[in-house]
């Protein structure tokens, strides 16, 4: 996996196998950094064992007959792909279960309906806005909605929705017509709080993976 920034790196992760990843990795720590000296050399098997994937290592002569394995042998580069995916996964299985779901909205390729759901009720509950009025409370819930929307746009190198976006965004699920010409007034103080919190549990969501990225990245160089 070539390693260019937390949000990259969560996003090709999960393109993974997460249960061949973790085998992987799991094996890559046992055997740790050993290299194959002299006559041998270690091969490493994805092989299905019950049911489940688990990846084995064989030490086989560097010369002479290839030995038949059953599973999938693996690469050294491969290995070593799905070993750094392997250290991401384990940094983002280290997030609290919402702010981990926040972040597969944001970055996973497999995102389902469930991480958005949890993601808007985390940033929602975090916003203190449920003291609003009744009315103005309604909008500002699906607000928080948008202001999920327009920030995967902006990771994603788009723009992040403009007034009139989050107001036709709003209307379209509360049936009841929110006017940008009054946005200024009533509803920009609200979107920046919902934005801000937003940006704040991204950030806390990319922690943990940025600090595995920087220490890679630092191995590289001293390599």
């Amino acid at each position: 996996m070539k390693l260019i920034s937390a949000r990259q790196a969560w996003h090709d992760a999960l393109h993974e196998s997460r249960a061949s990843v973790m085998a992987v990795a799991a094996e890559q720590a046992r055997l740790g950094k050993k290299s194959g000296g002299g006559d041998e050399k270690v091969i490493v098997f994805l092989e299905n064992e019950n049911g489940r994937e688990v990846a084995k290592s064989y030490s086989v002569r560097r010369e002479g007959i290839q030995e038949s394995r059953p599973g999938n042998r693996l690469t050294e580069s491969r290995c070593a792909h799905m070993l750094v995916a392997g250290l991401i996964m384990q940094a983002i299985d280290s997030l609290p279960k919402s702010v981990r779901h926040l972040g597969h909205f944001l970055y996973s390729p497999l995102a389902t309906g469930m991480d958005l759901s949890i993601a808007h009720g985390l940033v929602w509950l975090a916003s203190g806005l449920d003291s609003l009025p009744e009315r103005k409370r309604e909008r500002a819930y699906w607000m928080a909605m948008a202001a999920l929307q327009s920030h995967k746009r902006a990771v994603q190198g788009r723009d992040g929705f403009g007034p009139g976006e989050v107001c036709i965004f709003v209307e379209e699920r509360t049936g009841v017509r929110m006017d940008p010409h009054n946005w200024v007034r009533d509803w920009s103080s609200i979107w920046e709080q919902l934005a801000n919190k937003v940006d704040g549990f991204d950030a806390d969501a990319l922690s943990p993976v940025a600090a595995v990225v920087n220490d890679l990245k630092a191995r590289e160089q001293a390599a």
